[in-house]
């Protein structure tokens, strides 16, 4: 009986051993990451050489903004071993410089200024309330132009205290929104160029003065322009 016993024991553990290895070839060679504190997807992807589409992909992940301390991901084709330590920005490189780097890599986006004028307000918490973009000040009339290349998706009023506006979709999950404008000079539906012009300053909606209010998106997400402007 004993020796029954230990013959069944063995060929338990045997066949443990062929489901671990069966489970691994199914998903390919990669290694597991446990999300530190400070980290998102695009240092991830940036230290195992992985796209961030890759990464998400096979974590099933919703949110990309959205990790949680704890968290293990899987990194396929990881092209180096578990991080021991917190993954840092590159050497050198700015926050700004990060989420620069993240638009080029993921949708090959470099957007440019606007337009030429006096920065008025910036992203972030004005008199109680979260300002979702910065503020350009020009004389009416001045140029705006598309800060990349994209798709008009929105040209004219409706989105209350915007005034009139121009919203431009570009590739991946990006957007801008250029507000206020005393004339537009696109349509919906049309394609633009980067600096292609779409826009005259103006003081329409909600405005104390002529100015463009500038806003980029990833998603429905407001970001700090200023973190992806050269």
């Amino acid at each position: 009986m004993v020796r029954l016993a230990g013959r069944r024991s063995a060929a338990r553990l045997a066949l443990g051993v062929l489901a671990l290895a069966a489970c691994a070839s199914a998903r390919g060679q990669g290694v597991s990451h446990v999300v530190r504190p400070g980290e998102n997807l695009y240092r991830i992807s940036r230290y195992y050489g992985v796209p961030v589409p890759d990464v998400v992909r096979a974590n099933g992940v919703r949110d990309v903004t959205n990790l949680t301390v704890g968290q293990r991901l899987w990194i396929p084709g990881a092209l180096r071993g578990s991080a021991s330590e917190a993954l840092r920005p590159p050497e050198g490189l700015s926050p700004g410089g990060e989420e620069r780097l993240e638009a080029e890599r993921q949708a090959n986006l470099r957007f440019q200024w606007p337009l030429r004028g006096q920065l008025g307000s910036r992203f972030g918490w004005r008199d109680g309330r979260r300002h979702e973009g910065i503020d350009l000040r020009a004389d009416p009339g001045s140029t705006v132009r598309a800060a990349e290349a994209g798709r008009v998706i929105h040209s004219g009023r409706g989105l209350g205290a915007y005034g009139n506006v121009v919203i431009v979709k570009h590739a991946g999950r990006y957007s801008s929104v250029y507000a206020h404008n005393r004339r537009n000079l696109v349509g919906v539906g049309e394609f633009v160029e980067r600096g292609h012009p779409i826009a005259e300053v103006g003081e329409t909606g909600n405005a104390s003065g002529p100015h463009c209010h500038f806003e980029i998106r990833r998603d429905r997400r407001a970001l700090d322009p200023l973190a992806l402007l050269p």
